[in-house]
């Protein structure tokens, strides 16, 4: 087997833990280093070629906040019920495998993630994130048909979800999205302090919203992100946060395609309709596709923005306007 430390080195550059490192497989069958072995979740889990079956049984072998990683190995995994991520301090991820580790953007384009994960279940998420301090790192996400890729409750405060993809693309409905903050319910009111960087979005037509604050979210940061349209249909809210409660929300050196049609638009890149406290939105160093709108908000006071620009194309010669 290649070096492992007890520190969590293997093979590039999984997180640095004093936890237990838990591993899991595609498929019943896999190969590591040339060799293959059987999944089950009868193994403890705790070295490659011991790997559990399902990242669900994963999780509940875990020990909240001490620092515990799941790793998915490289292949495609396909669950038919959503992972509930329920033990706060957890950080579920693939094997790097994307360039470059600490770059200015996210991923380039779609798949480019070497651990994939689908979702069979109907109208379900891939993870349902229902504790504090979870990180989401290095997947690939297809989010079935009404679905979402992450879902992170009012009680899952500084979540940390980067370096993914989500192919939304074979989820076409107003109801699919990448990342949601549904609306909340109980004493837990606000997810405070969650940041997705470095994330790739990719839809074929109109979904929903690739992240979308349903509830009230304070300290939400979006950064260096990319979110793409590669169909003749208009995308109508590509990032959305719409309730009065919702403050801090930051989208920084963000870009926004539609590089399969010139009249395909995104209809409102940002829509904060709804945040009604001033200058609770900031923008900061955004790109956005012509024809389409970069913001919608109650009232401009509501939405601060510096250094933006609105593509166009006057003929044949491309311009920008901040």
């Amino acid at each position: 087997m290649g070096y492992i430390t007890k520190v969590g080195s293997f093979w590039g550059f999984l997180p640095q833990t004093s936890g237990r490192i838990f591993w899991v497989a595609p498929s019943s069958s896999y190969t590591v280093e040339g060799r293959s072995y059987a999944a089950s979740d009868g193994n403890d889990g705790l070295s490659p070629e011991r790997a559990l079956l399902t990242v669900d049984y994963a999780v509940g072998l875990t020990t909240a906040s001490v620092s515990d990683v799941i790793v998915l190995l490289p292949g495609s995994h396909s669950i038919s019920a959503t992972i509930t991520v329920d033990v706060a301090g957890l950080t579920i991820t693939g094997i790097p495998g994307n360039a470059p580790m600490f770059g200015d953007r996210g991923n380039s384009g779609g798949k480019r993630n070497r651990s994939r994960i689908t979702t069979t279940a109907t109208a379900g998420m891939i993870f349902t994130v229902t504790a504090a301090d979870t990180e989401i790192a290095w997947l690939d996400l297809t989010p079935i048909i009404a679905g979402a890729g992450t879902s992170f409750s009012n009680a899952a405060d500084r979540g940390f979800v980067h370096d993914c993809t989500f192919t939304m693309s074979s989820a076409d409905d107003t109801a699919t999205f990448g990342v949601t903050f549904p609306l909340g319910t109980g004493t837990t009111t606000n997810n405070d302090d969650s940041v997705i960087k470095n994330c790739y979005f990719l839809a074929s037509s109109n979904c929903g919203p690739a992240i979308r604050a349903a509830g009230t979210v304070i300290g939400l940061t979006i950064e260096n992100s990319t979110f793409e349209l590669a169909g003749s249909s208009a995308w109508d809210d590509v990032i959305e946060s719409t309730l009065a409660g919702s403050l801090g929300l930051k989208i920084r050196d963000c870009d926004f395609f539609t590089p399969t049609s010139a009249t395909t638009v995104m209809t409102d890149c940002i829509d904060t309709t709804g945040m009604t406290v001033n200058a609770s939105t900031q923008v900061y160093r955004c790109y956005f596709p012509t024809g389409s709108d970069a913001f919608e908000a109650t009232a401009t006071p509501d939405i601060v923005v510096a250094e933006c620009y609105l593509a166009d194309t006057t003929s044949g010669a491309v311009t920008g306007s901040s």
